[in-house]
């Protein structure tokens, strides 16, 4: 299994969205806070298009969608798998996994390639 990844804008010691694929064709998603879980896992062309979605500034998310929280943290749900987890965030971690996707760091592609 590939190893995780999370945007190098995350500061050090701090915690991230973290992304591998584990198998192909699909990419897993977690939170180094909890590194024991729980994750979603979806499919490389609705993550590819959820970053896109984020480096653009637009909110067709498709069907990983982030709910953000009064505090500027957010959570994240897979709407396509019923009874799937809700995975929550800070704002600091929304920070550097926006700034991550803007450059391109996260991409499917390049979770295949590590």
């Amino acid at each position: 299994m590939r190893t995780w990844m999370k945007s190098s804008y995350s500061s050090t010691g701090a915690t991230c969205v973290q992304v591998r694929s584990p198998r192909e064709g699909v990419t897993e998603i977690g939170d180094t806070k909890k590194p024991e879980g729980p994750t979603l896992t979806v499919p490389h062309a609705a993550w590819d298009h959820f970053l896109d979605q984020v480096a653009t500034g637009r909110t067709a998310y498709g069907r990983l969608r982030p709910q953000f929280l009064p505090d500027g943290g957010f959570t994240l749900t897979d709407t396509a798998t019923p009874g799937s987890p809700t995975l929550v965030y800070t704002k600091a971690e929304w920070d550097a996994f926006e700034l991550g996707a803007r450059a391109g760091e996260l991409a499917a592609l390049t979770l295949r390639e590590s």
